[in-house]
Parts: C-alpha cells; sequence; structure tokens
C-alpha cells in the first residue's frame, strides 16, 4: 500500500466513523484536514521530481544528442550495433536514443550477413 493510498484510505474511513459515532468522540475533521493537506504535500513534492533533471536524464538527452549527431553524417543507414560502437555505448542504449528521437530518426531493415536487422538513417 502505497502512502497516497493510505491517506485516501483514512478519508474513506472518516465516513465510516462518522455514521458509526454520532456522538462526535472522534475528530474527523482534524483528521480529514490532515489527510487532505499530507495528499497535497505528496502531490507537490512529485510535481517538484517531475520537473528536476537527474543524472539519468542528462546522461541519456546526451546519448541522444550524439546519435543524432552520428545519424546526419551517415550516408546509409546503420544498425544500433554500428551506432553503439561508433560512440561508445551499449547497443539498448544505441536502440532506446534512437527510439526516443521519434520522427526525427526513420526505420528500414537491412540485410547483415544471413540476418535482417533494423537500421537507423535521418528521416
Amino acid at each position: 500500500m502505497t502512502t497516497r493510498e493510505f491517506y485516501v484510505n483514512v478519508l474513506d474511513l472518516i465516513d465510516v466513523i462518522v455514521s458509526d459515532d454520532p456522538t462526535g468522540c472522534v475528530d474527523t475533521d482534524a483528521m480529514a484536514a490532515k489527510a487532505r493537506e499530507l495528499i497535497a504535500s505528496l502531490d507537490a513534492k512529485n510535481e517538484k521530481r517531475k520537473g528536476t533533471e537527474t543524472k539519468e536524464k542528462k546522461e541519456a538527452a546526451a546519448r541522444r544528442e550524439a546519435v543524432l549527431a552520428f545519424l546526419k553524417e551517415q550516408t546509409e543507414p546503420v544498425t544500433r550495433d554500428t551506432i553503439a560502437g561508433a560512440l561508445d555505448m551499449t547497443p539498448a542504449q544505441a536502440g532506446a536514443a534512437c527510439k526516443a528521437l521519434g520522427a526525427l530518426v526513420a526505420k528500414s531493415e537491412i540485410k547483415v550477413d544471413k540476418a535482417r536487422k533494423v537500421a537507423y538513417s535521418i528521416a
């Protein structure tokens, strides 16, 4: 159970407490206010984290730029293995960078030895 789920459950339980405790011995208003405050705090923290540039995000952006520059220099489509070898990254990182570039990069198939492989070029 996440923290958010816990606070939402507290808010749901407050309705049950109010209906079961007509005397008002439990301060449900304060509980509800605190739960809403904590949920708002979670929302603010998550929003701040979304906008923050992490080390991984910076590295991925640098890889995308390097792959784009490399592909602009190529006259023929190249495989992700070729990109990875030229730019000192793993083939998975090269493929992810090509995928992240979206419409800027065109995919095609080429035959390498006896196998067909995906090749990338500038769209």
